[in-house]
This record gives C-alpha cells, structure tokens and sequence, in this order.
C-alpha cells in the first residue's frame, strides 16, 4: 500500500474509529466504516531530476443513513482543511515520519442510502532512478605541441 493513502486511512481512523475496509466491501458490512479504494493516479514531469504523481482518492464513509454519513464525512474534511489541509505521513507502525501531505482539494457529497464520499487530490514529487556511473579515478594526459 501507498504510504500515503496508508496514512490517510490512520488519521481518519483516529477521528473516526470504525471498521476499515480496503478490499471488497463484504456484503453484511458493518455500519458505521470507512472504504478506501485504491486511488487513481495521473503523472507528469516536474524539474530535470523529478516527476510528479497527482493522486486521487474517493473514500467513502457508511453510515445509518445519508445525513448521518454526511455529516460525519462533514467533520472528517472540517478537520483536515482546519490543519491547514495537511497530514502527517505514518510509517507502517503508525510512527510519524516527519513528512506530510498537502491537500490540493478536499470535497465532500452525499450519497444515497447511508453513504457519503470525501474526495482529496493531492501530488507528490519522486525521483527518477539515475544510472551508475564509474567514478575516474585516474588520467593521465601526455600533451605536445603538434607539428
């Protein structure tokens, strides 16, 4: 798993702690939980050592019914926005790691039948893999003048 979706999932399960579901979500789910899919991804280039990854990752939060999930999805994204719009990254511990996210956009919407989306985009920066390279250690020049 994504380090960061990871730790999305951490800092909404300790403002909401319920069931988490990041498969699947069975047929007999309980209610109150939070699903995380998997987020979608776009690319593109950044700066001559970098390249940038946008993320976008629709949780969805079930509840008893519509305002109560809307409501909850509500203080969830309150939260998140009153920080700023920014989480600390966790290790796969739960340890902060000193690193964070930006969110870029946070949105909420309300479902039907007891379900409710929160919608956060953010990018990160990766370094593209540089080859090895031998390092000289030694040259030797012999110079002249040409005749």
């Amino acid at each position: 798993m994504n380090p960061e979706v990871g730790s999305v999932m951490s800092y909404f399960h300790k403002l909401f702690p319920v069931v988490v579901y990041t498969k699947e979500v069975p047929i007999n789910f309980e209610r109150p939980s939070l699903y995380f899919p998997t987020p979608f991804t776009f690319d593109g280039n950044d700066t001559t050592n970098t390249f940038v990854k946008t993320y976008n990752l629709t949780v969805k939060l079930f509840h008893q019914d519509s305002q109560l999930a809307d409501s909850k999805a509500e203080l969830i994204a309150d939260a998140v926005r009153s920080n700023r719009s920014v989480i600390p990254i966790v290790d796969t511990k739960g340890v902060e790691t000193g690193d964070f996210i930006r969110f870029g956009r946070i949105e909420t919407r309300i479902g039907d039948k007891g379900v409710a989306t929160i919608i956060m985009e953010w990018t990160s920066r990766y370094y593209f893999e540089e080859p090895e390279w031998n390092v000289a250690e030694y040259i030797e020049f012999q110079s002249g003048v040409k005749e």
